[in-house]
């Protein structure tokens, strides 16, 4: 089997080009992938965003083949797998979380990091206050772009700003993050090592506002798990994901089953401890059955998204 050279247009950070995981630029080599430096050797430029591979559309002319990969939501909201410039001289092919084939499922982006063995609780801790923590940038906030698909807005970052905003103004509510109206943020929380900033904040709350940016199948970040991790209950957007294919009901809030944010201050206002006990805790033994398997959930989701690359990059050399 014959080559195939691919070119990197933009930086492709903490993903299996840049070889994030080792062993990931090895599976491609060993799958005749390979990673070249000048763009006149390569079979194949890649970029994480279209953008950057606008200007070699002319220079290289039915020349070269182009593939759009990325698992960052906004940098890339393709809903399709090819388009099509110049009556079909220039093909571009995507691959990204809407095209559902970066992803292989709603593990693949965070596993490695679940880590750990939690014990369960058996009563609230007394340093928590009964509060939610939200964690989060402003980003443009209830401005910022819709993102539509089907005639719905997946973009979660307008709503997560919205809840924000009239929590903080109900005392119910602690925002850290950058670029907040003043008055919101308690501080801008990202300066220094932010894991370990993260931890301390999280530890003194027991609910965490901690929606992903985007929805999209199989895109779970390191968001809800960071928040079961250091014992706060998620309230986390479940409608149009496939969060339930990993948590039972009625474990985390689903923030979802709201119309508007005082009706999930309400009921977090009014949950008994022992239902608190009981959602965290279901969230505690799914965080421990990955955790308990974590390498070879690992190794198979990792194998399975290479797998995915290699497929799409000899359909694109083949054409």
């Amino acid at each position: 089997m014959n080559t195939i050279k691919l070119f990197k247009a933009s930086s492709f950070a903490y993903t299996p080009f840049d070889n994030y995981i080792e062993g990931d630029i090895a599976f491609l080599q060993n799958n005749n992938i390979i990673i070249v430096n000048n763009v006149d050797d390569a079979d194949i430029i890649i970029s994480q965003n279209y953008k950057h591979l606008k200007k070699y559309f002319w220079r290289f002319l039915q020349k070269k083949k182009f593939l759009v990969w990325t698992h960052e939501p906004r940098f890339d909201i393709t809903f399709k797998t090819l388009k099509k410039l110049f009556c079909g001289l220039i093909k571009v092919h995507f691959m990204n979380v809407y095209t559902r084939d970066v992803f292989v499922s709603n593990l693949s982006f965070i596993v490695e990091l679940i880590d750990k063995k939690l014990e369960p609780i058996s009563h609230i801790n007394p340093k928590k206050k009964n509060k939610i923590v939200g964690l989060m940038s402003y980003y443009g906030g209830q401005k910022v772009p819709k993102i539509m698909q089907n005639g719905v807005n997946i973009d979660l970052i307008a709503l997560r700003t919205k809840i924000a905003i009239e929590g903080s103004k109900s005392l119910f509510m602690d925002i850290y993050g950058k670029g907040w109206p003043e008055g919101i943020s308690k501080e801008d929380s990202r300066e220094g090592d932010w894991n370990k900033r993260k931890k301390a904040i999280l530890e003194h709350y027991q609910y965490n506002l901690c929606f992903e940016n985007t929805i999209a199948f199989n895109y779970m970040t390191e968001k809800i798990w960071d928040s079961i991790e250091n014992y706060c209950l998620p309230i986390y957007y479940g409608r149009g994901s496939n969060v339930y294919e990993v948590f039972p009901e009625n474990s985390f809030v689903d923030y979802s089953d709201f119309k508007e944010p005082k009706e999930l201050f309400d009921f977090i206002q009014q949950m008994s401890e022992s239902e608190y006990i009981t959602r965290l805790n279901k969230c505690i033994e799914t965080y421990n059955s990955i955790s308990s398997n974590k390498k070879e959930i690992a190794k198979k989701e990792r194998i399975n998204m290479l797998t995915k690359i290699v497929e799409k990059v000899r359909f694109i050399s083949a054409e």
